[in-house]
């Protein structure tokens, strides 16, 4: 190859680089972002794309409305933080500290919750339809008016909520079987033959009850136990 040939190849190679340059450049501009894996809300940097150490936290900031949706906030440091009505459909919260958020009204459809912690989080109102909470924990949850169709339950951990099967204390007054009512108040989207007005009855011991919600999805069944102990007239 000639100079003047080498010349010309060495320019459009400079040249195209530069172009991708500009693009990369005009792009991170339109982000509003500090680098090219944030995102600022307010004062929060959200990672768009997080690593091992490098993870969006936000723990109790005011992010009240904001659009996340399908945003990547895989172990998400969001511990009670305020995300009413915010939208967060589809995004990725696998992991995340969700620990006494304020989740009201907010749209999580779809949303990916795997392993995240949601104890004590208010979802009252929230919409879950669709989510994944495989292996979550939602104990001491606020759950008034969730919708929970299609979700995936399965391993869900519902201490301190209204779908909890809890143990139960009970005495017979003259050592026969009393009539032991289970009506746990399932959200939407939730059904079962077993844990809703159902009516056994138990003897002086203990029993074992054993209880199965599910919905329509896949993975969408949460089984529980509980025993009921029943002690006699002097027990």
């Amino acid at each position: 190859m000639t100079a003047a040939p080498r010349t010309r190849t060495v320019i459009v190679v400079a040249l195209t680089v530069l172009f991708f340059v500009v693009i990369g450049v005009a792009a991170f501009a339109r982000t509003g972002g500090t680098s090219a894996g944030e995102r600022q809300v307010g004062s929060c940097t959200v990672r768009i794309a997080p690593q091992p150490g490098s993870v969006t936290a936000c723990a109790g900031q005011d992010l009240g409305g904001v659009d996340l949706a399908t945003q990547d906030l895989r172990l998400a440091d969001l511990h009670g933080a305020d995300l009413r009505v915010a939208d967060l459909r589809q995004a990725v919260l696998f992991g995340a500290d969700l620990r006494d958020a304020d989740l009201r009204g907010a749209d999580l459809h779809g949303v990916d919750l795997y392993s995240a912690d949601l104890t004590g989080a208010d979802l009252r109102q929230t919409d879950l339809s669709g989510a994944n909470l495989v292996g979550a924990d939602i104990s001491n949850a606020r759950l008034d008016g969730v919708d929970l169709t299609s979700a995936k339950i399965e391993g869900l951990t519902v201490r301190g909520t209204p779908m909890e099967l809890a143990d139960r204390r009970l005495r017979s007054p003259d050592g026969e079987r009393i009539a032991v009512r289970v009506d746990l108040h399932l959200p939407r989207g939730v059904t079962s033959r077993s844990c809703v007005d159902r009516l056994l009855h138990a003897k002086v011991g203990v029993t074992e009850v054993r209880c199965r919600m599910s919905t329509d999805a896949r993975e969408g069944r949460l089984d529980q136990r509980a025993t009921i102990t029943v002690s006699g007239p002097t027990g």
